[in-house]
C-alpha cells in the first residue's frame, strides 16, 4: 500500500518577500495562523498534496524545515 498524501506545502509572501513557509495537514488552520502574524501577507499552497516525507524533505531543501 502506498504511502498517503496528506500533507499540504505553503509559502507566505508580504509583497514579493517570501516571509514564511512550511507543511501543514490543516491548510485553513495554518493560513490562520500566518494571518495573525503576518496580516498583509498572502497564503499560496504550493502544489498539490503529497506525502509527510516528501513535503518535509521541501521544506528542508527551501529553508522551511528542520
Amino acid at each position: 500500500m502506498g504511502k498517503l498524501h496528506d500533507t499540504y506545502r505553503f509559502i507566505i509572501r508580504d509583497g514579493p518577500t517570501t516571509v514564511h513557509g512550511g507543511i501543514t495537514d490543516d491548510l485553513a488552520r495554518s493560513k490562520a495562523e500566518g494571518r495573525l502574524r503576518w496580516p498583509s501577507g498572502r497564503f499560496f499552497q504550493v502544489g498539490e498534496k503529497t506525502t509527510d516525507d516528501e513535503a518535509r524533505a521541501w521544506a528542508r531543501k527551501n529553508g522551511f524545515g528542520e
